[in-house]
């Protein structure tokens, strides 16, 4: 299952990075639930634990408009204008889409972050001091990507 996240910042920033493509196989799934599972026996010995993080590389950045090309970017953003909704901030894609090498933004320091009832990503683009945020995706959607 692909997913398309919208992308958020902090601090809010214009850091060319609008989107974020996760392709949610079985095996991060296995990944992510491992960690779920993880964080929920830490949470037993310390109640005040609400999410952990780990270097991951899963979360793919882009922005249609960091392409050169008008008419590539324009036909992006239609194209994920029109993907079905997955839940707030988030879309399926086909599973043939990638992210054209033009319009991948240049990230550092990738974390997926596990919660009790979800997994995001963060990142920091090359060359600032900002993060930039995916929406969660929602534990229903890794247990389906893994049944």
């Amino acid at each position: 299952m692909k997913l398309i996240s919208l992308v958020t910042s902090e601090p809010e920033a214009s850091l060319d990075c609008d989107y974020a493509l996760i392709d949610l196989t079985r095996e991060l799934a296995l990944i992510a639930l491992r960690r779920i599972h993880a964080l929920k026996a830490q949470k037993a010995d310390d109640g005040d634990l609400v999410e952990t993080y780990f270097w991951d590389y899963h979360a793919e950045f882009f922005s249609p408009w960091l392409s050169e090309n008008q008419e590539e970017a324009e036909a992006l953003e239609e194209l994920l204008e029109r993907l079905p909704s997955a839940g707030p901030d988030l879309m399926t894609a086909p599973s043939d889409f990638s992210v054209p090498v033009s319009m991948a933004a240049r990230v550092e320091c990738c974390q997926m972050i596990a919660r009790e009832d979800a997994i995001a990503f963060i990142a920091i683009p090359k060359h600032t001091n900002s993060y930039i945020h995916t929406c969660e995706i929602p534990l229903h959607l890794v247990q389906a990507a893994f049944a």
